[in-house]
């Protein structure tokens, strides 16, 4: 374990300890937002961390398997505690039977669809990053901004052209890391932000190939698949994300759990394979495209593929009682 004590950074370290509080032990990042930075810590407590206090927390480089075990660690003493003292209940994901109870679990959850107050708050996000506003937990909005700032054609160009390659690496890190409600930061995050360096030049040219390429989309999807498994790390939310930000009118974003489950319920052929491929992502996409046509049809008109998937992993995940004010 390695403790580095850099300057306060715009950017969050994943795993930190607070020397003023040893007995929290060490945290790992949940949540960002309001200015704030949310902890998860060995203690079994979530710490919220205001801005000004930022630079007090210490970042924490830890092996793939301590954090792992940090994960496992403080998942579970969060889960045990409540404010009665009394084990927490585990909230389950519900058993949906078809489409039709799907549809209306939706609607439970966000009344009014898609165009709800809820939905844009909890999922979609803010249209503008303002750094002043105060901003909702969701981030997708923000992140596809980022994205189509950061990854636009010309900016790509510019920097392959300059040899800048950990600089377009850096900024792919800076996308993930706004797309934390995506992403799992020890699943996903992390082991990018470790990639060894001589993957850079391998892995620009790849997002570049793959967001702004001229050849068939399928082949730039297994380009870069062959890329981050020699940087073992093709997995399938890392080598969909961009695109899914991008393109989210084109592309779609991978769980694989919720597809599985979708796919399930309503028998449809997904023939799932574990390891990413053009293949099967094409058939995602085709599942995608039979949920949105079912939508439309009950009068729901999601903005993109990036609504559809909100309403797989909302309908598909452990339902959650309604935060006050929602």
């Amino acid at each position: 374990m390695t403790v580095n004590v850099p300057p306060a950074s715009a950017v969050a370290p994943m795993i930190v300890k607070h020397p003023g509080c040893p007995e929290w032990g060490l945290g790992y990042l949940s949540e960002e937002r309001d200015d704030k930075r949310f902890y998860d810590f060995e203690d079994g407590m979530s710490h919220s961390i205001a801005k000004a206090f930022w630079s007090k927390l210490e970042p924490v480089t830890l092996g793939a398997a301590e954090a792992r075990a940090l994960e496992k660690k403080v998942r579970g003493l969060k889960d045990q505690r409540s404010p009665s003292g009394k084990p927490k209940q585990k909230a389950v994901a519900p058993v949906l039977p078809n489409f039709e109870a799907q549809f209306a679990l939706f609607l439970e959850i966000f009344p009014g669809g898609f165009t709800s107050a809820r939905f844009a708050k909890e999922e979609r996000g803010v249209e503008d990053p303002n750094p002043t506003a105060k901003k909702a937990k969701a981030t997708r909005a923000i992140a596809m901004a980022t994205a189509r700032d950061l990854l636009a054609r010309d900016v790509l160009d510019k920097q392959i052209q300059a040899g800048a390659f950990a600089e377009i690496v850096a900024n792919v890190r800076t996308i993930h890391k706004a797309a934390t409600g995506l992403l799992h930061p020890l699943g996903d995050i992390i082991p990018f932000t470790k990639m060894a360096a001589e993957h850079d030049r391998a892995v620009a040219e790849a997002v570049r190939d793959l967001l702004h390429g001229s050849d068939a989309y399928d082949a730039r999807f297994d380009r870069l698949v062959a890329v981050l498994g020699k940087a073992k790390l093709a997995t399938w939310p890392l080598a969909t994300v961009l695109s899914a930000l991008m393109t989210p009118e084109e592309h779609v974003f991978v769980k694989p759990s919720f597809y599985e489950k979708q796919a399930a319920m309503m028998s449809f052929p997904l023939k799932y394979e574990r390891a990413p491929s053009a293949a099967t992502y094409e058939r995602m996409r085709a599942l995608v495209d039979d949920i949105a046509q079912k939508l439309t049809e009950k009068g729901q008109s999601p903005r993109d593929k990036m609504d559809v998937y909100s309403f797989m992993a909302r309908t598909m995940s452990p339902q959650q009682p309604p935060k006050k004010g929602a």
